[in-house]
């Protein structure tokens, strides 16, 4: 009998048994990682957002250079800017899972795929990443989270600021901060290198920076300037505005209290689950759909949170799943204050 609690975060993993009697921490022994799931889902999101790239220029391509034909280019900058946005989002989502060490096998393979294919387009050295991220990990709910976008209310400040760029700058001088404190507490420990990580704004940043600025140099070469526009809208104006209302709908709470300042007073670890979907499947893609069961058992692959939401749901914790589930819509419309 699994002890009572209203957060299936304060539940042991050995003390979980399924109505055929086998022990939660026995099943997930059978959990390795779908490793063709993985990179399928992967490299769809590399053709959706290639794919949509190039639905970009062909509609460009039919725009009249005209008065009329430059103000439907800025709409279609802009169109474009949130689909290319939301795709890069999604593509985000899988370095959160390398973080994990599940998206290739072996730790150093995991970390040359993630830095090849999703750092130099987004800018991110994902051994730095992984620093920041545990922290967030240890601290949910509490002043010292490293991610903080569920602090403040889903209003229109939230909004603007994320649209500016405001947000993305104060979360990039907020992660290269933790980064280095970071890296100078490893160093302390030990000489290695390695074992201090990369610093948030690194090589593999630089190295983005290259990639972004190719993509926008050979689209403007190429008399697609809406294109080249809409991937930088993309990059620095929707992604970071899709992943700050993600983890608002992952993580602020139903009763939060728009006035406080989680900066300074505990908000409280909240997790959700979202469900299926396409929504779920590319909003939340790479298990984040299943927030909750992640931040219960982070090493788990999101190929197979499914498989535990199921061995969940037959012991006695289940209530505690059905309690936390919803859907993306309907956390926006119950913490929506625009």
């Amino acid at each position: 009998m699994t002890p009572p609690t209203q957060e299936l975060s304060a539940v042991r993993h050995s003390w979980i048994v399924d109505d055929s009697g086998v022990r939660y921490t026995a099943f997930r022994r059978t959990l390795a990682p779908r490793w063709p799931s993985v990179w399928g889902k992967l490299l769809g999101g590399h053709l959706a957002l290639a794919g949509c790239g190039a639905a970009i220029a062909l509609l460009e391509r039919a725009v009249p250079g005209t008065l009329p034909g430059a103000a439907a280019g800025a709409v279609l900058a802009v169109a474009g800017g949130a689909v290319l946005g939301f795709w890069l989002h999604y593509l985000l989502l899988f370095q959160h899972e390398a973080a994990h060490y599940n998206l290739a096998p072996g730790r150093r393979l995991n970390d040359l795929a993630a830095n090849a294919c999703l750092g130099v387009i987004l800018g991110s050295d994902v051994r730095a990443y992984r620093q920041i991220h545990f922290v967030h990990h240890r601290n949910l709910g509490t002043t010292a989270d490293t991610e903080t976008s569920y602090f403040d209310p889903l209003d229109r400040r939230f909004l603007l600021e994320s649209l500016t760029g405001v947000r993305l700058v104060r979360s990039l001088a907020g992660y290269q901060r933790t980064s280095a404190g970071a890296t100078e507490s490893a160093a302390s420990r030990t000489p290695s290198a390695e074992t201090a990580g990369p610093p948030f704004l690194g090589p593999v940043f630089l190295a983005a920076g290259a990639v972004n600025a190719s993509v926008v140099v050979g689209a403007l070469l190429l008399g697609l300037p809406a294109l080249a526009a809409a991937w930088v809208l993309g990059m620095l104006t929707f992604l970071p505005l899709f992943n700050s209302v993600r983890q608002v709908l992952e993580h602020r709470g139903d009763s939060a209290d728009d006035r406080a300042d989680y900066r300074r007073t505990p908000h409280g670890a909240v997790n959700r689950l979202f469900g299926d979907g396409m929504l779920a499947a590319t909003l939340g893609g790479a298990g984040f759909n299943r927030h909750l069961l992640h931040h219960w058992d982070p090493s788990v692959s999101f190929t197979r949170l499914r498989e535990v939401e199921r061995f969940l749901l037959r012991t006695d914790v289940a209530p505690l799943l059905l309690r936390r589930t919803t859907t993306y819509r309907e956390a926006w419309r119950e913490l929506n204050r625009v």
